[in-house]
């Protein structure tokens, strides 16, 4: 697993882990790059070093940023399957209840229709 991160203003984010060495110093390395690692006196130092190096493997075509996209197995569910027996089963009960709802309104509506006079009572 490489950890980077392309920015929209064309930074390149790459995570860097940084270790306390019992010699007193700090390696850093890029993750996913083993290659990458480098060992300083300062925290500060050793991150520093990484990114020079990371710099310099980019500016020498080493290391290329490409865009990976991943697919998206939710997307396979999109669409459906006229020939599907379920779905047949689903849109026959989706159309029954959409029928009975507009039967129920329409008497609803007689009804209260029925129910009121358009001659005034006074």
């Amino acid at each position: 697993m490489i950890a980077v991160n392309l920015h929209q203003n064309g930074a390149i984010q790459h995570l860097v882990t940084v270790r306390f060495e019992p010699s007193g110093q700090f390696t850093a390395q890029a993750v996913g790059l083993p290659e990458v690692r480098v060992t300083g006196a300062t925290r500060e130092e050793a991150i520093a070093r990484v990114d020079e190096m990371l710099r310099g493997l980019l500016a020498s075509g080493q290391l290329v940023p490409i865009a990976v996209r991943a697919e998206n197995p939710l997307l396979n569910w999109v669409g459906h399957d006229p020939d599907d027996p379920e779905e047949q089963l689903f849109l026959a009960e989706l159309a029954r209840a959409k029928k009975e709802d507009l039967e129920n309104t329409l008497r609803e509506l007689d009804r209260e229709c029925s129910n009121s006079s358009s001659t005034p009572t006074s």
